[in-house]
């Protein structure tokens, strides 16, 4: 039986438990036939010239929210744990309640499941999920909304901060099976309000794991959002995340991406400027070994004049590793005075390792400042020189110029749990 078609089984199930909520349930029917007239898509698709799913379809994945307690302990004894924060945890899709811990929240502030959300706050659920990651046209959109599980729903009302982060927690159990699990975030700030969230995937069990995520992020007027994604999956785990975020007048986004594990990782950043002067930091950082795959794909579309996109993203590679950079820059024909800047810097470690890069920018604004490039090289041998020359190891002084390659990306973290997870990744690459 083929993947798809177990996709089908898994949705005729699901169709037999669907609960109550029928504008719920017509979404996810739409969106099913979406994916069934989509199908997976292929290498022949310009997105994913780069990224092939073979080595995924061809796997009898289980669409599964099964609950293992060893997947439960490893996020209760996460180093992030320790933070001061409102922790989710849910594994293979499911909210584990006696595992997450949330602190008081202000008035009206909503911190919770999505399933539970969707129930309790229906007027603030219904007015946001499926509006901005789109399923027409997006096969791997589709399939998540179809079959998800469950997933982190956060609101925070006009002019009210949370004062400490979220921190949600995503990890796949395969340990019994070949497991598919498709989490979902609903992210919604109203006006002048901030937030501060933290995504982190984990996997657990030595079976393929196939994680498909679907993020949605709203910022209305003036809202400001500190964003840090950490993917930390390992042994044979493969990863498809698309996260959309919309964005009004004025809001400021810092968006922070780091890839650290993980056999096969596509990231898909999407930001959409809906208002004038906002403000958007895109950051990235991937640490690829052995046969590892990561491929980020990014577009920012700016759509209204007085903008700003600062777009960096960094690669460590080693050994027989491949990753993709694709990144898009759109400036729309009523963009005037946007200022939008992308580069994409990559460093090998050998010889074998590979980088595909294509930053790219279609303007159809004449009054812009944008930029745009990449570099691929290796480490600078007489820094290298001069640092063991000081009595320096060649691997202290490998890790000294990589920890300063990714120091510009480290200063977009405002958490420092985050960097010591980091550079401790680092040190392990290498």
């Amino acid at each position: 039986m083929s993947l798809q078609e177990i996709i089908k089984d898994d949705f005729i199930a699901y169709q037999q438990q669907a609960d109550g909520n029928q504008s719920f349930t017509n979404i996810r029917k739409q969106a099913f036939h979406e994916f069934e007239r989509l199908g997976f898509p292929t290498t022949k698709h310009e997105e994913w010239k780069y990224t092939s799913l073979k080595s995924i379809i061809e796997q009898p994945f289980r669409n599964s929210c099964e609950i293992n307690a060893d997947a439960v302990a490893m996020a209760v004894h996460s180093p992030l744990m320790n933070i001061d924060a409102h922790h989710l945890v849910f594994v293979n899709g499911s909210f584990i309640a006696e595992a997450s811990s949330l602190k008081p929240l202000a008035a009206n502030v909503i911190v919770k499941n999505l399933a539970t959300a969707r129930t309790e706050h229906p007027e603030q659920f219904d007015a946001h999920f499926g509006k901005y990651a789109k399923v027409e046209g997006a096969a791997m959109n589709a399939l998540n909304t179809a079959l998800l599980c469950d997933g982190a729903f956060i609101y925070v009302p006009a002019k009210t901060q949370i004062e400490k982060p979220v921190i949600i927690y995503h990890i796949t159990d395969s340990t019994q099976f070949q497991t598919l699990s498709q989490p979902r975030n609903l992210i919604v700030l109203e006006k002048q309000a901030s937030a501060q969230v933290v995504e982190v995937y984990l996997s657990l069990g030595a079976n393929p794991s196939f994680t498909n995520v679907v993020n949605e992020v709203y910022a209305d007027e003036s809202a400001q959002l500190e964003h840090y994604k950490i993917q930390q999956q390992e042994n044979d785990a493969f990863q498809n995340n698309f996260t959309q975020v919309f964005q009004e007048a004025n809001t400021n986004i810092n968006q922070v991406t780091l890839t650290l594990d993980g056999n096969w990782t596509r990231n898909n950043l999407h930001f959409y400027m809906n208002g004038e002067n906002c403000n958007t930091l895109l950051y990235g950082l991937y640490l690829t070994d052995g046969h590892q795959f990561v491929d980020n794909h990014t577009r920012v579309d700016h759509a209204m004049p007085n903008c700003y996109s600062d777009e960096k993203y960094k690669g460590i590679l080693k050994d027989k590793s491949t990753a993709v950079f694709n990144g898009k820059i759109m400036v729309h024909l009523d963009a005037q005075k946007t200022n939008a800047y992308q580069r994409n810097q990559n460093i090998l470690l050998s010889d074998e390792a590979t980088i595909n890069t294509k930053p790219q920018l279609e303007i159809f604004a004449d009054d812009v400042k944008c930029t745009h490039g990449a570099t691929i090289g290796q480490l600078d041998k007489e820094a290298m020189f001069y640092l063991q020359s000081r009595g320096i190891t060649e691997a202290n002084a490998t890790k000294m110029l990589l920890n300063a390659f990714a120091d510009d990306i480290a200063e977009r973290i405002k958490i420092p749990e985050l960097v010591a997870i980091m550079e401790e990744k680092i040190e392990q690459k290498i």
